[in-house]
């Protein structure tokens, strides 16, 4: 219910950011019959591609698709609101067991109950975790944590005695194959089960047994992860070594203010020190940097003591604070990331962080009012516990309130692009996102204005530099595109899409041919459905049949799920005049997408041209 109070707004929004490219430009979303083919691709298949393999992820994208198609978002947002809610589930009865999970113990069931309903509640409605539920393309970390959150609470099941705990066993193995399979982090809840059973000192049958279930699991996910398709993708940048020590220093800093204060919430983030608009902005981002680096070294140094005072008193607490551990590890700079911070990447640890308050401030209640029984402790403990009890009252309210508003951000591509660079998120991608924005809408000049700035921001970015060729030559200022076009064509990475601007500069420009552009840009990238379907459409346009079937053939038998590439070969058998072959293509199209009315159409006027020609 606090789940879907706080996010109900979100109901109201749109697709924005990656959306377009996760849900409207991924082929293999559009019918049940692509889910195998799903499992056998990584994400961004017709986008710039990427490391991440999510298969889970794509599936309930294709569930979405058939019952809301993209003409109700709406439905996408329930479905996204809907994982969150069962997460924040899971987590529940996760908590609840994880008090019992080793040997000290002295919580009863309804308190047990009652510090995990705080915890579940805290973390569904924290408005850090907007960026994962009301951005569409965020999903991954949801079905992660639903299914790390459900196999950890069945795995504690399977150490039961009874008759269930086998069948438990292989709950928890499949939830923590669903985990790996929503997102690469997954991991870290199979990691999290082992520091479990090591803090319980289980027997080496039972390890044993794990570690087999373990080889299951993982062996499962190599072999569909490895076997899949993948392009490469650009390579990450790379941070120095020397320099990730401080870069993970700030991020705590970071993340703990965030945690506590929620107020300016936005995408790109970002903790590395970089030269500003003028050189007194710039020594104040330094001086910010410093304070923030020795902050996180204090925060650092108070986590360790946190620890191993909670690791004397309640080894529950410490347990909570190992599993946080495990799980903030890979997002903590220690290891080159492709940013600094991000929010949804706190998704995991933060419930973990949640519990270990909990449970800390569990025991310091019972702590003091033992003391004062004991008359050893001169603060009561009942009113401390209700001045507590209303400053996280408080606290929960605006943290409901702050993330109920904030789902006004997500709203359409324009909302979200413009209150991220209000809030201070005007990284160079944002206002090259936002002139993309501004030139579909027939705005070149702001888009052009969007474009230098990032450019200024970021001149050395090739695919800045790409974009705003392609706005001058919308706006016919040739000369312009051809320079840009010189500066991303510097990148190895973008030679495709360089031929295919300069292809159309070319035509556009002179009148000339642009076929043999074309064609380079097809060698270039082989794989790119749409520069190859806009090579086959240009030798449609040139009357040439035959070659535009030879190429259609051959992506059609190595390929052939997509639904553009079936509808584009039924063009052109109706265009050498084979109706019946063509109508074959336009089923195979439609099999493909299970709301091409256009198509479906076309089949029933085929058919019955067909037959009266009988």
């Amino acid at each position: 219910m606090a789940t879907f109070f706080v996010y109900w707004p979100a109901l109201r929004n749109g697709f924005v950011w990656d959306d377009t490219a996760l849900c409207f430009r991924d082929p293999l979303i559009r019918s049940w019959r692509l889910i195998p083919e799903g499992f056998r691709h990584f994400l961004f298949l017709d986008a710039t591609a990427s490391n991440f393999y999510r298969p889970l992820q794509r599936l309930t994208f294709t569930a979405d698709y058939q019952l809301y198609a993209f003409a109700r978002p709406w439905g996408w947002h329930l479905t996204s609101i809907a994982i969150h809610a069962a997460a924040a589930v899971a987590l529940f009865f996760l908590t609840v067991r994880i008090n019992t999970a080793l040997p000290a113990n002295a919580l009863s069931i309804e308190v047990r109950e009652r510090v995990a309903l705080g915890v579940a509640v805290l973390w569904a409605i924290h408005p850090l975790h907007t960026s994962a539920i009301t951005y569409i393309a965020g999903r991954a970390d949801p079905l992660a944590a639903l299914c790390g959150f459900s196999g950890l609470a069945l795995g504690l099941v399977s150490l039961e005695n009874g008759k269930r705990a086998r069948l438990a066993a292989a709950g928890a193995a499949a939830c923590f194959l669903g985990a790996l399979l929503s997102k690469e982090s997954g991991i870290a809840a199979l990691l999290i089960w082992f520091l479990i059973l090591a803090l319980r000192r289980e027997s080496w049958r039972v390890f044993g047994k794990w570690l087999a279930l373990t080889a299951l699991v993982v062996g499962t996910y190599c072999a569909l992860r490895f076997s899949a398709e993948k392009t490469p993708p650009p390579p990450p940048p790379v941070t120095p070594a020397a320099i990730r020590p401080i870069l993970a220093a700030r991020a705590v800093a970071e993340y703990a203010g965030l945690l506590v204060a929620p107020l300016e919430l936005h995408m790109e983030r970002d903790v590395s020190t970089h030269p500003q608009d003028t050189v007194d902005a710039t020594l104040r981002n330094a001086r910010k940097r410093e304070y923030q680096t020795l902050l996180g070294v204090l925060l650092i140094l108070g986590l360790i003591a946190w620890w191993r005072r909670s690791a004397r008193r309640d080894p529950h607490v410490g347990l909570a604070l190992g599993a946080f551990l495990v799980a903030y590890l890979p997002i903590s700079n220690l290891f080159s990331l492709n940013a600094t911070v991000a929010e949804h990447w706190l998704y995991v640890p933060g419930a973990f962080l949640f519990l270990a308050v909990a449970l800390t401030l569990r025991g310091f209640f019972a702590e003091n009012a033992e003391s004062q029984r004991r008359g050893e402790s001169l603060c009561a403990a009942a009113p401390l516990r209700f001045s507590i009890a209303i400053l996280l009252g408080l606290w929960a309210i605006f943290l409901g309130a702050r993330t109920r508003a904030r789902q006004e951000d997500w709203r359409d591509q324009r909302t979200f692009i413009e209150r991220t660079i209000a809030d201070g998120g005007g990284s160079p991608r944002m206002h090259m996102n936002l002139a993309n924005v501004e030139s579909a809408a027939g705005r070149q000049d702001l888009a052009l204005a969007h474009y230098r700035e990032a450019l200024r921001r970021a001149p050395e970015q090739p695919m800045i530099w790409l974009g705003y060729a392609n706005v001058l030559l919308r706006t016919r200022e040739f000369d312009g595109a051809r320079e840009a076009l010189a500066h991303a064509e510097k990148s190895p990475l973008l030679t495709a899409e360089c031929h295919r601007t300069r292809a159309a500069l070319d035509h556009l420009e002179t009148g000339h041919d642009s076929g043999n552009l074309l064609r380079a840009a097809l060698e270039s990238a082989p794989r790119n459905w749409p520069i190859r379907k806009q090579y086959v459409e240009y030798l449609l346009e040139r009357g040439d049949d035959e070659e535009a079937m030879r190429e259609m053939r051959d992506v059609l038998v190595f390929h052939g799920f997509r639904n553009e590439e079936w509808v584009l070969m039924g063009r052109i058998l109706e265009s050498i005049n084979r109706p019946d072959l063509a109508l074959n293509a336009y089923r195979q199209a439609a099999d493909r997408d299970v709301h091409d009315e256009a198509t479906r159409a076309r089949i029933r006027e085929l058919a019955a041209s067909i037959g009266s020609a009988k």
